[in-house]
């Protein structure tokens, strides 16, 4: 078999897959919002916070590198839900990419009162690679272009390349600022990050 050096990864239908690169993803972003309101009318009304929402979140994937980019966002009365999942390609700076290798340059935060950033770091399994070390909990994002930071839900999964690509390491990001729902996002990100695959 051909050595990986390409990813797969699968999102719910109703997410979006977000194009990053800065000269198309207005365009693209633009035509995708336009067809799904035509697909659900009841989003006519959030048009403008969708196309903003995700145009948000394109621009910090793209500042920070990243190969991937989904999100969902969905509209409630004058509320929106949103949340993303990203993948990124790194290089490991540490030969070992065992899972507790990776797991001890990671650094738990404890829990600072019912609001405040908290991190663990824990090892996940995944489905036809194995044990991967994975962070979980509450984290303050910096917002790109200097527009300050946002509280938000957050999973990292660090899952290295096999074979002769064990230098670099996807790094498998879901987040949300939609703290009250924490556990269920979480959930969400522990099974999109679930169908994580290699490809050749």
């Amino acid at each position: 078999m051909t050595d990986p050096t390409g990813f797969a990864i699968t999102v719910p239908e109703s997410w979006f897959e977000i194009d990053v690169h800065p000269d198309t993803r207005n365009s693209a972003l633009s035509a995708l919002v336009n067809e799904r309101v035509r697909n659900v009318p009841a989003l006519a009304p959030h048009r403008t916070a969708l196309t903003r929402a995700l145009r948000g979140v394109a621009r910090s994937a793209y500042a920070n590198g990243v190969a991937y980019c989904a999100a969902m966002v969905q509209g409630f009365d004058e509320a929106l839900l949103t949340a993303s999942v990203t993948v990124s390609i790194v290089r490991n700076p540490d030969q070992d990419t065992g899972p507790s290798a990776i797991a001890d340059q990671l650094r738990p935060l404890p829990r600072s009162g019912a609001d405040g950033p908290w991190r663990e770091v824990v090892q996940a399994e995944l489905p036809g690679i194995g044990p991967v070390a994975r962070t979980r909990g509450v984290t303050d994002v910096v917002l790109p272009e200097g527009e300050g930071w946002i509280r938000s839900v957050a999973m990292q999964t660090f899952v290295p390349f096999p074979g002769p690509h064990a230098e670099r390491i996807a790094v498998i990001t879901g987040s949300s600022p939609i703290l009250p729902l924490t556990d269920d996002l979480l959930d969400l990100f522990d099974a999109v990050t679930g169908t994580f695959r290699f490809t050749p």
